[in-house]
């Protein structure tokens, strides 16, 4: 065989070897597409199952409790079950274990010790907890004559650190009980904001705590919180510049205590503290829109 022969033997093998390399990656590919067509086509028809009924349990201190509610019906918590049930028609179950005047470590150490508590803890599809807004009311009642020179700065610092230590605990603790359900956890905001607004280390605090309690809740797995503090302390001012604020509730002191009438339309007028209805249900829209952007964590199957 001479040397033409021999060059135009390999080239022909050389066409013949990637004619069948390019079929096999072109079959490949086809059968790739086909089994990706395929797997979306299934997805697409296979549907989440959606519960037929959920336990809600609400941890806390009063605003879990529901104070401050002119229906007397348990606030938010009560709230949020006929929300679900509504808008998700399905049965809701709920069990309110709020407390009024309970700080982190009393909520704490109910739950270490109530039985009845981690029992229902450990049954709930959704978990939600209102804390800290009497640690922080407990600092500032005390301190008070020393807020504006700021001598109980390290006073908050401590008792910042306790509470950072105590939330940790109490939700690791519901999470030892129930690693599936999600904990809801809502910010503290400050009631005295209208009364008060150029007392700014009141809010400095209230943002440190909310701050404490943002990190916490990134620490632990299908832990959320929910951010009620601007509206719930500003009121009906919420959108209104600080000066317009500061002018509409800058009375002097005597004034201010003498006032019947609470100024934030958001609050209960019996004690200027807690929700009223009306704070209530900015709760319930606040919570059910985050447990909206996780349902499924809790309303599927």
């Amino acid at each position: 065989m001479n040397y033409k022969k021999i060059v135009l033997l390999w080239s022909l093998v050389a066409i013949l070897i990637g004619a069948i390399t390019l079929t096999t990656i072109n079959s490949k590919k086809n059968i790739s597409k086909s089994n990706e067509v395929q797997l979306k086509r299934t997805r697409k028809n296979v549907k989440a199952v959606k519960v037929s009924k959920i336990k809600l349990v609400g941890l806390g201190d009063s605003l879990t409790y529901g104070v401050g509610d002119q229906t007397n019906k348990g606030g938010y918590v009560h709230l949020i079950k006929e929300k679900i049930e509504k808008k998700e028609s399905i049965k809701v179950v709920t069990k309110n274990y709020g407390k009024t005047g309970d700080r982190s470590d009393q909520i704490l150490a109910r739950l270490l010790t109530k039985k009845n508590i981690q029992k229902d803890i450990k049954n709930a599809n959704v978990i939600t907890m209102t804390v800290g807004g009497n640690d922080l009311m407990q600092v500032m009642e005390k301190n008070f004559s020393s807020m504006a020179d700021d001598k109980m700065q390290p006073v908050v610092e401590k008792s910042a650190k306790n509470y950072q230590s105590n939330l940790q605990n109490l939700i690791g603790k519901v999470r030892s009980l129930n690693k599936k359900a999600p904990i809801f956890l809502f910010s503290v905001y400050n009631p005295f904001y209208v009364y008060f607004p150029n007392i700014t280390q009141m809010q400095d605090y209230t943002n440190k705590w909310n701050k404490i309690a943002r990190q916490v809740t990134l620490e632990e797995n299908k832990v959320y919180f929910i951010d009620i503090n601007k509206q719930l302390s500003m009121g009906q001012y919420v959108n209104l510049p600080k000066e317009d604020l500061d002018k509409k509730s800058g009375k002097q002191l005597e004034n201010i205590l003498s006032n019947t009438k609470e100024k934030n339309d958001y609050l209960s007028e019996d004690d200027h503290f807690h929700p009223n209805l009306k704070g209530y249900k900015y709760m319930t829209n606040k919570l059910f829109d985050e447990m909206n952007r996780h349902k499924n964590t809790w309303l599927v199957k």
